[in-house]
């Protein structure tokens, strides 16, 4: 059965290397793009996502603004959430963590890490 992975960039050329990535994983995955929090949130309640890889920096509605809003909500908290973000000092990560999300993943992303992540909040191993 397929996973259902959300992920929330408001970057063109981000969004499309995150596709060709899954895609060439070959994993079983139903991945839906959000371009801002606003639209994730959205998509959340539409599509009830196995995993959320979202942007912290983004126009609309940031990461920042929407991991709260989802983490909140008793219907999509036990979704996991993994900030996929250029942010990567200590406190910035700190910070990203004490909003709810398990795991921190910088850009520019390094494919593999991003694939054991998946793999990992997924299952699909």
């Amino acid at each position: 059965m397929s996973k259902r992975v959300l992920f929330v960039e408001d970057d063109d050329d981000n969004r499309d290397l995150l596709e060709f990535v899954i895609t060439s994983s070959h994993l079983d995955i139903e991945l839906t793009l959000a371009e801002h929090g606003k639209e994730a949130i959205r998509c959340i309640h539409e599509k009830k996502p196995d995993l959320i890889l979202m942007d912290m920096q983004m126009p609309v509605m940031d990461g920042f603004t929407a991991v709260p809003i989802i983490k909140a909500d008793p219907e999509l908290t036990s979704i996991p959430i993994i900030a996929f973000t250029a942010l990567a000092r200590h406190e910035d990560v700190a910070k990203i963590k004490s909003l709810g999300c398990i795991e921190h993943c910088a850009k520019p992303m390094d494919p593999e890490k991003l694939i054991q992540l998946i793999q990992k909040y997924t299952g699909l191993l």
